[in-house]
This record gives C-alpha cells, structure tokens and sequence, in this order.
C-alpha cells in the first residue's frame, strides 16, 4: 500500500511538503529519510531502488546500504547490465555479499532484491540516507532496442505519463513495470497517441522499472521536485 510522505522537520521545510506524496519520511532538518521495503516470503523478486544518498561517502556502494545490511542471509540481488543485457547476481552469505559489497549504484538505476527463498514469513528492510540536494540528477539510456534500468533518483513517487522519460521516448518504445504480486513484468508500447493505460501509472519512490528505447541511446535529465534541503 502507498504511504503518505510525512515529513518531521522544521516547520518552514514542513510547510512546503505537505501537500507531496510517497513512500518517505525525512526525519531532520538536515533531510535524512527512509523508505521502507518488504521482501515477501518464499523469496518473491522485488524491483527498487535506493533514491536517498550515502550518509558517509560521495558515492552509494550496495554492501554499505541499510538495504544490504538488513535483508537475511540467502538473499539475492540482482544488477542488470546494459552492455550484456542480462542480470548479474549475488546472494548474501553469513559472511556478506561477496564481490556485491562494492558494486556502486547510480542514480536512477533499478534492481531486484530477493529475499531468502526458503522463508515462509516476509522480512522488512529499509532504504536510509539523505535526501538529495542536487538540482538535476541524470540516468543513461542505453537505446538501440536494448533494456535499461531506471527508477526515480529522488525519493517521491511521480505519474509515468507525465514524466520527461515518457515524453522524450521515441514511438515504438516499450516499457515494463514488475508486477510483485503476480511476479511478472506488465508492459506498454508507446504508440503516437502515447502510453495508453501507462499514462497514468503511478511509479512509487524507490521503484525501479525497465524502458526499452527503440531510438538512439539519450539520458533521463530530472530536475529536483522539491525546494529542501
């Protein structure tokens, strides 16, 4: 279920959010905010991103996520890579996450996370960091017919249809959003009347997502969509 975004700052920040919505809470006047995931049982995939910057580095590692740190041993990440067009996995042992504890995340690029395929009961982890600051973070397209990976690089929920990556895609584009109950992908062509049913689809904070360019590869330039911090 979609969370409101509830946000315990100072009043003058506060004001200006309470009309935004999606699945975060930022917790101090410095926007530090979480969003929460759950991994459902019997190890169902699911598709997201971390839109919150590391607290203690430039750069977002996964091994050094909240997310890394609290998904249970036996559980599966999987990257996508652009060039081979295919996924790469790790499964995290009592030990860690092997060769993943230093796999880099960009902005804007989605993933799956598996939780452990043996347990019957869901588990809960949480996405933790700082709210960013930057006025316009980008994610590359790969174009040419090939996959890519995306999702929103700040964390609010936002209306597909009405986004820069949908208007900006050639016709004859497809892309694919993961259904969690149904463990499938749902997908959409854009025709010259636009994305149909997709139009409308509301794409939660920290959900990743996969577009297929049909024209030559180009970014996803995305402009801040709040005044803080």
């Amino acid at each position: 279920m979609k969370k409101a975004l509830w946000i315990v700052m100072a009043a003058a920040l506060a004001v200006a959010v309470v009309a935004a919505t999606a699945q975060t809470e930022v917790l101090s006047a410095n926007a530090v905010g979480y969003i929460k995931k759950t991994l459902p049982a019997g190890g169902k995939l699911v598709a997201m991103s971390i839109p919150l910057d590391s607290m203690t580095n430039t750069s977002l590692v996964f091994g050094e996520t909240s997310v890394a740190a609290e998904a249970p041993v036996n559980s599966v990440v999987y990257f996508w890579d652009p060039i081979l067009q295919s996924w790469l996995a790790g499964a995290k042992s009592t030990k860690g996450w092997g060769a993943f504890s230093t796999r880099e995340i960009e902005a804007g690029e989605g993933f799956f996370l598996q939780g452990d395929p043996s347990s019957a009961s869901e588990a809960e982890v949480t996405i933790t960091g700082e709210v960013p600051s930057d006025p316009t973070l980008s994610r590359s397209i790969p174009g040419g017919n090939a996959l890519g990976t995306l999702s929103n690089p700040y964390p609010v929920d936002f209306t597909f249809g009405t986004s820069s990556v949908a208007s900006n895609a050639s016709v004859d584009s497809v892309v694919y959003f993961w259904d969690q109950d149904l463990q499938s992908w749902l997908a959409g062509a854009k025709s010259t009347k636009g994305w149909g049913a997709f139009a409308t689809r509301e794409v939660q904070a920290g959900e990743g997502f996969f577009l297929q360019e049909v024209g030559a590869g180009t970014t996803w330039d995305v402009l801040k969509p709040y005044t803080w911090p």
